[in-house]
Parts: structure tokens; C-alpha cells; sequence
């Protein structure tokens, strides 16, 4: 009972009221059935009798005479034809419930689904970019897809089960009234096998939930083996790899299997027993009670009827358990979510176009482990271009991540035109800066998408969208493409260069106005002549834009305004390249290397 109580509310959750107007429908349903089953043993004594009346016909039907008697003000002689059409007008009706029913259902499907994908793509948006490095990303893939559309199949089982158990209680109670002695025994005896099938429940939720946690891994797997395939193929390590995938699928399958034999067992098991009960009752009734069979004949009925309501019941919620590995690992997502939500809420839009940034003794760590940067004193004034060197592990990238928002300080100073980076929106802080990474961000798009990022094409977007292609050198590529603007990039942007794809980028940022760019390592994977080209780019934007630059090659960044040299996340000395090369050895030793 408490696992049906749990669940329900977290369908209430999304549905609210309108769940109880689905069960008010069923119930309706049901009392149309009821009714019309109770009109045949009049309809046959009606066939059988010559003297057949009211008084007569609602004496055989019991607690139910009400439904003959409700006709008789009419004035209308009871007769074969008169219950043939009452009989008609109530499954009219019985009808006509059951459509709505099954309509307003399907409406409220539709509804949950798309609350509950609203809130994982929302929560997937608001969590905290530190948060999100501790989840397994095959956990978040697996959930927001393949469990979703479980938890999806979870739905229609549950309410099936949900109107199958209001069906079922409308004819026990209908029986109760034909012949209260008869339906209390066969509810006795179902309830006393109910122990068997909770058995079986138990153990498809706990193979559900086991489902699930192999399948988070299975897509991790599955992820990484997508994205090392050139790695794996080239250095045939995808055959050993693989092994891992067949292990989970393996895994999967053996859980399936053991789902699947608690279902045979549960299905073909519950009607003999159910039978057997109501077949034990009436013998009982019958022979050692000296009831008659007439009299027990309506509660019959409407047991047959029970009866298969609650093999829905049955069935249903044993498909909702085999489903409750998908629901819980939802919800655990969900509350995972809203638990590592940022801030963003209740703050003013930062709205200045001109960024100054002052870092003033900014510590970071993950989990107060040791510290990644320390004692980090630094100012970012604008359309100034500042260069982040040092030597692998130095803490350039986590800067960069504390500068741009994604990352915040455990302790220090981070202002921003003189006031506290937390005062404002964050969101609106991040706007303010484009982002260039290594490895290009291409969507599966046409060109003109991936730079305005799905905007409409309105004139002025249109004449924006030319203005930063012109400012990125790619105009003329664009132009000479058969499509032009629409051109697909393919998946990954397949179908251009490296150095293309690096200059749709770099379009992006500046197509949304942003303050300050940032390459991360923007032309370490290119070939000399195209990081020439980037380069040449990054040197035109000098001086209109606050410039970031994280760099291994150090020739890239000769004639930067600043350079910031990092060493074990602390900034050990900031000046021109040449005052740098002065004053550091570390820094010599890295210009020599590079021979330039």
C-alpha cells in the first residue's frame, strides 16, 4: 500500500486534480456496465414469463428493483422491447463515458510527458557546472532518454491499474449488493492469494531497479565508445572494448529473463486460483449453506466481471513494477537537479557592454580537497588581450572556468566593474562572453543556424549574420557554397574543414555581441598554415573585443597585451611576453623549447 501511496503522488505531482476526474470517468463506466448486466435476468424472465410485471421484476433483481422501478412512472407496460431499449440507452451511455475516458487519459498522458522532459531538460540546464562533473553522463543520457519513454510505458500501467481497481471495487460493491454473504467469502479468498502475487511484485521491482543501474553503465559505454571510435578502430582496441558492451547487454538480458519467468508464473496462475475461489463459494453456498443458485446468480455476474478487472489490476501492476527502475531513476535525477541548482534567481541583468574583472586573493577546490588555484590577484580591463600560459596541470583551463561562471571562488574577491560577480543574474553575466574551444562546436545544421543559434531571419539578424561572417573571413566560403547560408554542416560539421568549423565558431560568439572571447587552445589541433589563418582572425578582433587566450604555442601569443604564467594554480608572473621572458626561468625554458 505505501508503494501505491508514493506513486501516486508523484503522478499527483504532475497531474494534480485531473486525475481524479479520469477515476470519476471510470467509475461512471462502471456503474453504466453494472446496471446493464443486472437488466438480463429480467430480460430473461421477461423471455420466459406471460405474466411478467414491475413488482415481479424488481423482487428478482433485489437492492437493484430501483433501476425497474425508475421506469415505471413513465407509464409505459414492462415488456421485452422496454428493457431491450433501456438496456441499449445504458451502454449508449456506458459508451460514451468509456470515450471520454480514454480520450481525457490520452490528454493526460500527453501532459505528463511533457512536464516531466521540461523539468530533467530544465534541471539539466540550471545544475552547477561543478555538479554536473560528478554525474555519469551515461546516467544522464540513459534517463532523459530511454527511461523517460519507460517511465512513459510506467504511466499507462499505473492508471491501468489505478481504473482497473475502481472498476473492480464498483462491481465487488454492485456484488455486495446482489448478495452480500456470497461476495464477502470470494473477497476472503482473493485477498488471502494477494500474499502470493506481492511476492512476485517484490522481486520484479528490485530486478527493475538492477534494469536500470546496468543501463546507466551500458550508455556510458556506449557513449565513450562513440566518441573513442577513431582511437579504438585505429589501434584495435574496439574488439576488447566491445567486450564490455556484450557483458552489459548480457547482464540486461539475464535480468529480462527473470522479469519474464515471474510474469509467466504470475499470469498463469491467477485465473485457475480465482476461479477455484469463486468455484469453492459456490459450492459452499450451495450445498453446505442451502442457498439456491438463483439467488447468487446477479453476484456472479458481477464477480465474472470483477474477475477480469482484476487480472487488469494484476497485470498492470506488475507491468508498473517491472517499470519502477525507470521511474525512481527519474526522480532521483530530478531531486538531483533541483539539489545542485545555481543561484539565478532574484539577481539584477548585468547590462554595461564593457566588462572590467577583478580577481582579488580567489581560492578554488572541488569538495575543500586541495586547492586547484590559490592566492589568484588579477585585473581584466577592456578590449585588452590577455594570454594564459604555464605548463600542463597549472590551472589555466579552472581560470578560466572561475572567470567565465562556471566555476565560483571558495573564498576572495571577484568583482566585476567594481561590484560582486554574485550581485548579478549569472546567466546574464555568461551572455557577455563567447567561448572557442578546441574542438569546434558543430551542430547537425545549416551554417546560418550554427551562427545565429536557431535565430529567425529577420533583416537586421541577417545583416549581423553577414557582418561577423565578414569579420570571421568566412564570407566568402559561405558564398560560394551551393545553398549558401543553408548549407548543412553534416554531422560534427563533416562536410568542412577544421578551420572552417574553427571560424563558424568564432561567428557565433560574435554574432551574439558578446564583451569577452575566449579560446581555450582554439588552434592547437590545426595545421600550420590554418592556425596561421585563426590566428591572423584573433589579431583582427585585437583591440574591439577583451581577448582570452589559453595557449601552448607560445608564437601565438607574442603580442598579447598580458601574459598571465600559471604554475600549480598560482599566477607566479604577469607582463608583456618579453617582461615575462625576463623575469622568469620557467618561462625561458618553455620559449627555448618551442625554438622561436
Amino acid at each position: 500500500m505505501y508503494n501505491q501511496v508514493r506513486y501516486f503522488k508523484f503522478f499527483f505531482k504532475y497531474l494534480r486534480l485531473n486525475i481524479f476526474v479520469l477515476l470519476f470517468l471510470s467509475i461512471l463506466v462502471g456503474l453504466m456496465d453494472g446496471f446493464g448486466l443486472s437488466l438480463f435476468i429480467p430480460l430473461i424472465q421477461a423471455a420466459a414469463a406471460d405474466d411478467f410485471g414491475y413488482d415481479s421484476a424488481a423482487e428478482t433483481l433485489g437492492d437493484f428493483g430501483f433501476l425497474i422501478k425508475s421506469i415505471e412512472p413513465l407509464g409505459i407496460p414492462l415488456s421485452l422491447s422496454l428493457i431491450l431499449s433501456f438496456l441499449v440507452i445504458l451502454f449508449l451511455f456506458k459508451g460514451f463515458f468509456k470515450y471520454l475516458e480514454m480520450f481525457y487519459r490520452v490528454l493526460l498522458q500527453i501532459k505528463f510527458v511533457r512536464k516531466i522532459r521540461y523539468e530533467l531538460v530544465d534541471g539539466l540546464g540550471k545544475i552547477s557546472y561543478e555538479s554536473f562533473l560528478k554525474i555519469n553522463g551515461g546516467r544522464i543520457q540513459n534517463t532523459m532518454s530511454g527511461e523517460v519513454n519507460k517511465v512513459i510505458s510506467a504511466f499507462g500501467f499505473y492508471f491501468n491499474t489505478m481504473q482497473g481497481l475502481v472498476l473492480l471495487l464498483v462491481y465487488i460493491f454492485l456484488a455486495f449488493l446482489s448478495n452480500f454473504q456470497f461476495a464477502l467469502m470470494v473477497s476472503i479468498g482473493g485477498y488471502l492469494t494477494s500474499f502470493l502475487f506481492k511476492v512476485l511484485y517484490k522481486k520484479t521491482r528490485i530486478a527493475s531497479i538492477e534494469i536500470t543501474e546496468i543501463s546507466h553503465v551500458f550508455q556510458s559505454l556506449l557513449v565513450q565508445s562513440i566518441h573513442f571510435f577513431k582511437y579504438l578502430k585505429a589501434t584495435s582496441y574496439f574488439n576488447d572494448f566491445k567486450s564490455q558492451l556484450k557483458g552489459k547487454i548480457n547482464d540486461v538480458e539475464k535480468v529480462q529473463k527473470r522479469i519474464g519467468n515471474y510474469n509467466a508464473i504470475l499470469i498463469s496462475s491467477r485465473e485457475p486460483i480465482v476461479i477455484f475461489i469463486v468455484v469453492l463459494v459456490i459450492w459452499i453456498q450451495t450445498k453446505l449453506l442451502g442457498a439456491s443458485l438463483t439467488s447468487i446468480i446477479l453476484s456472479i455476474l458481477f464477480f465474472y466481471r470483477a474477475l477480469n478487472y482484476l487480472l487488469t489490476v494484476q497485470t498492470s501492476w506488475q507491468g508498473f513494477v517491472g517499470q519502477i527502475g525507470a521511474v525512481e531513476a527519474a526522480k532521483d535525477l530530478i531531486q538531483e537537479f533541483k539539489t545542485n541548482e545555481e543561484n539565478l534567481t532574484n539577481k539584477p541583468n548585468l547590462i554595461q557592454e564593457k566588462l572590467g574583472l577583478h580577481l582579488k586573493e580567489v581560492f578554488f577546490n572541488y569538495d575543500n580537497s586541495k586547492n586547484i588555484l590559490s592566492s589568484i590577484n588579477l585585473n581584466i580591463e577592456p578590449n585588452k588581450t590577455y594570454a594564459f600560459v604555464g605548463l600542463s596541470g597549472g590551472g589555466k583551463t579552472s581560470l578560466v572556468n572561475l572567470i567565465i561562471g562556471l566555476l565560483s571562488p571558495k573564498s576572495g574577491f571577484f568583482l566585476v566593474n567594481g561590484k560582486s560577480r554574485g550581485d548579478y543574474n549569472l546567466d546574464s553575466y555568461r551572455r557577455k562572453f563567447g567561448y572557442i574551444t578546441q574542438e569546434p562546436v558543430i551542430f547537425n545544421d545549416t551554417i546560418y543556424n550554427n551562427v545565429t543559434f536557431w535565430a529567425s531571419k529577420t533583416p537586421e539578424n541577417l545583416k549581423l549574420f553577414w557582418e561577423v561572417l565578414e569579420l570571421a573571413h568566412l564570407k566568402s566560403v559561405v558564398l560560394e557554397s551551393s545553398l549558401k547560408e543553408d548549407t548543412n554542416l553534416g554531422d560534427n560539421g563533416m562536410l568542412f574543414s577544421g578551420g572552417q568549423k574553427q571560424r563558424i565558431s568564432i561567428a557565433r560568439e560574435l554574432f551574439k555581441r558578446c564583451s569577452i572571447l575566449i579560446f581555450d587552445e582554439a588552434t592547437s589541433a590545426l595545421d600550420s598554415e590554418t592556425e596561421r589563418i585563426i590566428q591572423k582572425n584573433i589579431e583582427s578582433l585585437k583591440g574591439k573585443y577583451t581577448i582570452i587566450v589559453i595557449a601552448h604555442r607560445l608564437s601565438t601569443v607574442k603580442n598579447a597585451d598580458q601574459l598571465i604564467l600559471l604554475d600549480k594554480g598560482e599566477i607566479i608572473s604577469i607582463g608583456t611576453f618579453d617582461e615575462v621572458y625576463e623575469s622568469s626561468q620557467a618561462f625561458q625554458r618553455m620559449v627555448n623549447l618551442q625554438e622561436f
